[in-house]
């Protein structure tokens, strides 16, 4: 069940990563137009947030709480140890502090935002100011992301020699 979230999480964080800012950015507007073209990608990303979201949580309760002693990670000393732990920590905050800059983000947002017609954000005064600062935030974590996940993998294949 660990690896299970671990790989859906991971496999989710990069097409986001790869796929999500393509959609945004390198499309012809003139099919369906600015506005509505940047709804439905903002609200694909935002789903799929939500999803990276609840793959996080079930992840870290799944390890703290259910996975069991045999299947924990052996260390062979404590620097690496300490160096997992880091790597670790650093990344559930990235990813945490991602999912906080895209909600600054679309609450924020010039035009209304509607997900799924269930749920919509910047329905009244927004400030662009929070929204160009999150912006701002976002795209610096996602290049952190792209460190840290080069790091964990690099650690896993020194874990695996």
């Amino acid at each position: 069940m660990n690896l299970v979230l671990n790989w859906s999480c991971s496999l989710l964080i990069l097409f986001m990563l790869l796929v999500m800012g393509s959609q945004i950015h390198n499309t012809d507007y003139r099919i369906k137009g600015a506005i509505e073209h940047k709804q439905d990608a903002i609200e694909i990303h935002f789903i799929m947030g939500f999803l990276v979201l609840l793959l996080l949580l079930a992840r870290i309760i799944w390890s703290q709480f259910f996975l069991p002693e045999i299947h924990k990670a052996k260390f062979n000393n404590l620097m690496h140890k300490n160096i997992v732990r880091v790597v670790h920590f650093s990344m559930y905050f990235v990813l945490f502090s991602l999912i906080v800059s895209g909600v600054l983000m679309i609450t924020n947002y010039e035009h209304p935002l509607s997900i799924l017609n269930i749920v919509s954000f910047s329905l009244g005064e927004t400030k662009q100011f929070i929204f160009n600062q999150a912006n701002e935030i976002h795209l610096y974590l996602e290049s952190a992301i792209y460190f840290l996940i080069a790091m964990h993998f690099s650690g896993a294949l020194y874990s695996r020699r």
